[in-house]
């Protein structure tokens, strides 16, 4: 390391907002000295310039210095991310299920699906249309490595289908994956990507097709081969970014795996912004599980036309009011995401992060073969969220949130990447500069929401259940309630083992009349959840917003005061 102490700058440009953090090395230990946030757009040199101020006024001498005067923020070094727009595919397929299975891959990669594409159900006139449609990006044509006799009998027809296409959009790149090369020729070379075939079963594992795709979204942003500085070599100043960010998601999978190493344990993340959501699952031994989604978007486009969408949104909210109005107010939130974000424009963004996760969740269980699967049933050591989505709730309301939503029996502790640092942390090139510093700034970047325990099984009777807290020599008793949210004071740093014993002898996804736990204190404590997997909420929409606010109530800082 150098002689004098390193401060850099960590950037998060999302679709909604820019996320700035300034960290700097104290007493041999990097430390998180001031973050903040601002609507995206704007330029960033004065929110930079506001936090070295803040931290330069607050604390004098704690920043690098030069001949005895503070060095100049504008050589510090930045770790620069960004996550845009998704990219929009029109596809195309022999057959339904190759379709299926094609939209299946590209949907997982963070494309939007513009169109599809096939014999039995376009004509030369559709597809046209579709082909010409504003925001196009790529033409995706999606076979089997080995295809069926159907699949072979359809592809002439499919060729001479997407000929027409081809003719009127001269500009557009094709992928073509798997026998789709053979089958389809005579295209313009210098057009023409060549791709793995798309999988036949569903996985959440890291896929040849997806990461290509992802790649190719990477290339069209402009992205391709930019990395930040690197900022943990000890170098104060002098090295700059290239002419670009990283790309933020990607960045944000390669921090969980850093982090997951450096915890030694099971990391489940999920990451809700304006444009997508996405969802990491990662061991000490990798990554399991990976999947970014355009509909898991915070509000996706389509509800601007959709109210089916909106009413969805709103089935988690306690708002009321007339329905048009709430509406408005969901589609307000997709066009200015930045707007209306306290009393109760938090609550709605809230409301919509919720039913963003549970089309993240929902996707993720397809994706892991429909359920069954340990990869998407097995409950983490640790849930991280992140993202624009959560920023404007208490904690413990974002810790409800997640229960609500990804519900696996078992504990777990909850954690929420406040200043938005993981991604930029992950955009380092080396492995062992990124578990440095998140060794050294895990306290700070992760806001510890406390402890969940979900357990199932409850049945209403004299003596549903009990839970004992140990801790620091204590010991606190508490009856369970069937089907509720109980709240356990559990501060943050302190930690404790939890007793849960029933007579039916069915806890934690489990047979077993005792099981213990260990947990770990949090802004929200200890949360205690007896409520149904999955979770069922009543139809009549004033029963619905009754009960989702008698859960919330405790967990909003305003009502609970």
């Amino acid at each position: 390391m150098a002689h004098d102490p390193l401060a850099f700058f960590t950037l998060d440009r999302g679709s909604a907002s820019t996320a700035a953090a300034l960290i700097a090395q104290v007493e041999g230990r990097f430390r998180l000295l001031a973050h903040a946030a601002q609507p995206a757009g704007l330029p960033v040199e004065p929110l930079l310039a506001r936090l070295a101020g803040d931290v330069a006024t607050a604390e004098p001498g704690l920043l690098p210095v030069e001949g005895g005067e503070a060095s100049s923020w504008t050589a510090w070094p930045r770790l620069d991310v960004a996550t845009r727009p998704p990219r929009s595919a029109l596809l195309a397929a022999a057959t339904e299920r190759r379709l299926a299975e094609l939209e299946q891959v590209v949907s997982g990669a963070g494309w939007a699906v513009a169109g599809r594409i096939s014999p039995d159900r376009t004509d030369a006139l559709e597809a046209t249309a579709l082909a010409l449609g504003k925001g196009l990006d790529l033409l995706i044509v999606g076979a089997a490595g080995r295809p069926t006799a159907e699949e072979r009998r359809a592809l002439p027809d499919l060729a001479a289908l997407l000929q027409a296409v081809l003719e009127r959009r001269r500009d557009l790149p094709c992928l073509l994956t798997g026998a789709a090369a053979e089958a389809i020729e005579g295209w313009p070379a210098a057009r023409i990507v060549l791709g793995p075939a798309p999988a036949r079963t569903a996985s959440l594992a890291p896929d040849p097709l997806r990461s290509l795709l992802r790649r190719a979204a990477g290339e069209l942003a402009g992205q391709a081969g930019q990395r930040p500085p690197h900022v943990a070599s000890g170098r104060a100043g002098g090295e700059r970014a290239p002419a670009g960010p990283a790309d933020g998601r990607a960045a944000f999978t390669t921090a969980i795996i850093s982090l997951a190493a450096v915890l030694g344990q099971r990391i489940d993340a999920v990451d809700v912004g304006a444009a997508a959501g996405q969802r990491v699952l990662a061991t000490p031994e990798g990554l399991r599980g990976q999947l970014e989604l355009v509909d898991a978007a915070l509000v996706p486009k389509a509800v601007l036309e959709d109210d089916r969408l909106a009413d969805a949104i709103l089935a988690w909210s306690t708002l009321r009011g007339d329905t048009f109005v709430l509406r408005d107010r969901v589609r307000n939130l997709r066009l200015w995401p930045w707007r209306d974000a306290a009393g109760e424009g938090a609550r709605l963004r809230l409301a919509a992060a919720r039913a963003a996760l549970v089309r993240l969740d929902t996707a993720w269980r397809l994706g892991d073969g429909g359920g069954g699967n340990a990869a998407a049933d097995a409950p983490a050591d640790l849930l991280v969220a992140s993202g624009g989505a959560f920023a404007v709730a208490p904690a413990p309301a974002i810790a409800l949130a997640l229960l609500d939503t990804l519900r696996r029996p078992g504990g777990m502790a909850l954690a929420y990447d406040h200043a938005r640092v993981l991604a930029p942390l992950g955009s380092l090139d080396d492995e062992g500069d990124r578990r440095r510093l998140l060794t050294d700034l895990l306290d700070d970047i992760l806001v510890p929401l406390g402890s969940a325990v979900l357990a199932t099984g409850l049945r209403a009777s004299r003596h549903p259940g009990t839970l004992r807290v140990r801790s620091h020599g204590q010991a606190l008793e508490v009856e369970l309630v069937p089907g509720a949210i109980q709240v356990v004071d559990l501060p943050p740093g302190q930690t404790g083992t939890v007793e849960l014993e029933a007579r039916d002898g069915t806890w934690l996804g489990m047979r077993a009349k005792r099981v213990a736990v260990e947990v770990g204190g949090g802004l929200g404590g200890l949360l205690v959840d007896t409520r149904e997997l999955p979770l069922r909420l009543p139809e009549r929409p004033e029963r619905r917003r009754d009960l989702l606010a008698a859960w919330e109530r405790p967990l909003w800082q305003e009502d609970a005061e």
